[in-house]
Formats: structure tokens, sequence, C-alpha cells
């Protein structure tokens, strides 16, 4: 079988293995949502590149501590998010128009994309300052479309903790974007 058609399991296999090779092409499928995860709750481009790479090395040095009870993603989204809620506790929250990066796309009339602009900075703003259990939940659900049983099991909660992450982000997402609508 070809690395690039290998799924994640066979590919952490030969990992584990010492194929670099194999690790490489791990690398290529989730090293791009480390990095978007790792920016939508940092804030910060380059912040979000160290985590992302510093992530991605900790699941190399830690491979033979997987142990497949969950899929490699969802395991490396339990590395990414612990490194970035670290970097955040120990940060001021920033924005970024990165974060919302689909929110402002180029194209269109001049106005339009001002208004898009305004809105992915207010949006990006409010969601860097939700408190990190509730930014976690919010991104991992909202901005990478994770189930909340999936994110129960990347931050080691349960899912009703989850949903009441969900919900008191949502509440202040509403409240504090409420000018926008």
């Amino acid at each position: 079988m070809a690395i690039a058609q290998a799924d994640d399991t066979c590919l952490v296999r030969q990992a584990q293995d010492g194929y670099l090779d194999a690790y490489g092409e791990l690398v290529d499928r989730h090293g791009k949502v480390a990095y978007r995860v790792a920016l939508r709750l940092v804030g910060n481009h380059h912040d979000a590149e160290d985590i992302a790479q510093e992530a991605l090395l900790a699941a190399w040095q830690h491979l033979d501590c997987y142990r497949a009870e969950s899929s490699f993603r969802t395991w490396l989204y339990q590395i990414v998010t612990r490194r970035a809620l670290n970097q955040v506790t120990r940060t001021r929250p920033t924005s970024s128009l990165d974060l919302l990066g689909d929110i402002a796309e180029p194209g269109g009339q001049p106005a339009a994309m001002a208004e898009r602009s305004q809105t992915a900075s207010a949006v990006a703003a409010a969601i860097a300052a939700l408190p990190p259990a509730q930014r976690l939940a919010i991104v991992l659900h909202h901005l990478e479309g994770l189930p909340n049983d999936d994110i129960a099991d990347i931050t080691a909660s349960t899912v009703p903790a989850v949903r009441s992450h969900l919900f008191r982000g949502r509440r202040t997402l509403t409240r504090t974007l409420a000018a926008w609508r």
C-alpha cells in the first residue's frame, strides 16, 4: 500500500516502527489543522506556528504512547490545544484577521470587503476575549466542525461540560457582537 493511500492508523504503526516517511505523511495530513487550531486559540500567527511545530514534534517524540483509543487527529488536537491554552494563559489575548480567514475573503466591492474585514476583526476579538475553556469549545465546534464527544475527548472533560462551555461562549459572543447583527 502506498503511503499516500494508507489510513492514519496504518501510518502511525509504520511511524512507530521507525518509518520517517509515514510520520511525514501524517504531518502533511494534519499539520495545517494543527496550525489552524493553534491560530484560532492564540490569535497570533507566529505563536501558532511555534505551537503547531512543537505539537508535531511532541507527537513524534511520544508516538510510542499513542494507543489508538481515539484517532490520531484527536490525539494531535489534544497536544495542540494543551500547548495553545498554556500559551493563552501565559500571555494577553490578541486578535488577528487570520483567525477567521473565511470571513475576510478577498474579492468584491471595496465597501463589502471593508465590512467583512471589520466583522472578522470584531468576531476574532470577541472569541479572543472568551475564557480559555469557552474559546476552545467554540473554536473546535464551530470553526473546526468537531462533534461534542470529540471535543470532550480532546479536552479530557465530559459532553455536558462541553455543552455548557458552548452555551456560555455563544451567549457571551451574542452579547458582545449584538451591534454587528
